[in-house]
């Protein structure tokens, strides 16, 4: 399903995919490499995570329509598929069960942002 609506791009290492304050529309599913996620912070950039094959990344902007949280770079060559927010939408409402498995993940980074808050 996802395949059908999905387009491949293929980015070299160090390629900014956004920027933490900008509008977004595309949620990218990381084929292959790696990809950081960083913070401002004091006007400084701290990385927050890094995410591989398989993880996503962009799908707070397509479901509120907000600016990005977070700033995403390639760490190497990194490959992925990417959706645009309006097929993302038609997908979830033909297909409730990805927007539940989209849910699920939220849910879970939210308990680990709290658990990590009270460490």
């Amino acid at each position: 399903m996802i395949s059908t609506i999905a387009s491949e791009e293929a980015y070299e290492d160090g390629h900014t995919l956004f920027y933490e304050g900008d509008v977004g529309d595309k949620l990218f599913i990381v084929v292959s490499g790696n990809v950081q996620i960083l913070k401002n912070q004091d006007g400084e950039e701290k990385p927050i995570v890094t995410l591989k094959e398989n993880n996503f990344l962009g799908e707070l902007a397509l479901f509120d329509a907000e600016t990005r949280t977070a700033t995403a770079r390639c760490i190497g060559p990194c490959t992925f598929l990417v959706i645009e927010r309006n097929d993302m939408e038609q997908l979830a409402h033909e297909y409730p069960a990805i927007a539940f498995g989209f849910i699920k993940v939220l849910i879970s980074r939210m308990r680990g942002m709290v658990l990590d808050k009270k460490n």
